[in-house]
């Protein structure tokens, strides 16, 4: 058998996106869906970049959206998801080429209103 192993390099060094992120404020993906520019779950939003922010909560997952200018907070469970996308060098470069996009959708859990993303290709 034959596979081709990732260079040492490019599987440990952080991925970025080349987006100066200084000014963009956090948000919460209900608030991003509340919104009234950013709103409703039939609106699909560019995903400029994303990584995994370790807090005292636990990781937190987060999407790059430079047009909104916003640092979006996802599900915490969704932190495997993104680890998994950032080691796959196909994906980020489709999402530096802006060809990946997500919507957010409502669903309930425990009684209490959730929210998540569904990815899109642009």
């Amino acid at each position: 058998t034959y596979f081709i192993m990732k260079s040492f390099a490019s599987k440990f060094n952080k991925t970025t996106f080349g987006i100066d992120t200084t000014n963009f404020a956090y948000i919460k993906l209900a608030d991003m869906y509340n919104s009234a520019e950013n709103g409703g779950k039939d609106v699909i939003h560019p995903i400029n970049g994303m990584y995994v922010h370790k807090s005292q909560l636990g990781d937190s997952p987060v999407l790059i959206d430079e047009k909104a200018q916003k640092l979006v907070n996802l599900p915490s469970h969704m932190a495997e998801t993104v680890r998994e996308i950032l080691q796959d060098s196909e994906a980020v470069d489709a999402i530096k080429d802006g060809k990946v996009g997500y919507t957010i959708y409502e669903y309930e859990s425990h009684g209490k209103k959730c929210y998540s993303i569904s990815f899109v290709d642009l």
